[in-house]
């Protein structure tokens, strides 16, 4: 009997990348991946996500030259900045409101295979500008409704005169 062999499909996820989290794990079941760190250029909000058995920080240390060169100016749509012991792979996707979303893997040298890892993250970053887009949407504040559903309509400010005396009063003190 011979040896069986595995080959790895780079578009082998079935479907879209539906979440933020899914699209941490897809880059971390990259071969060789060691940390990913995904978000906004624009540096609002970042995710990030490590191999168990790689040190704490890892993917904002590896991460940190290449943040820095793309928003140094325009970014470019791939950067590739390699070490002694990992290789930094960052892919750059323009988001529809300005600025740019990002996909940043941390590969280990000595076990991943760049080509691979350059082909498997378009998937990923293709998908951030819409997921960012509802992970901010998620988190901006909302009025309570109402017991019918709707929301109770909003108040008027103050009135002129109101403001007015408060004014004079603080020009008195």
């Amino acid at each position: 009997m011979g040896a069986s062999l595995a080959v790895w499909q780079p578009h082998a996820e079935a479907g879209p990348v539906t979440s933020l989290a899914e699209a941490l794990d897809r880059a971390l079941r990259i071969p060789g991946s060691a940390a990913a760190l995904l978000g906004d250029l624009s540096g609002d909000s970042t995710l990030s996500a490590r191999h168990p058995k790689a040190p704490e920080g890892l993917a904002q240390l590896t991460a940190r030259s290449s943040l820095a060169y793309a928003r140094a100016g325009e970014p470019p749509e791939e950067l590739v900045l390699t070490g002694r012991h990992y290789t930094s792979l960052m892919q750059t996707t323009p988001v529809p409101t300005g600025g740019h979303a990002f996909v940043q893997v941390t590969l280990l040298r000595a076990e991943a295979n760049l080509a691979l890892a350059r082909m498997a993250l378009p998937d990923i970053v293709l998908a951030l500008p819409a997921l960012l887009a509802r992970q901010r949407a998620a988190t901006l504040p909302r009025r309570k409704r109402t017991e019918t559903g709707t929301a109770p309509p909003r108040r008027a400010g103050l009135p002129t005169a109101t403001l007015q005396r408060i004014i004079d009063s603080m020009k008195n003190i």
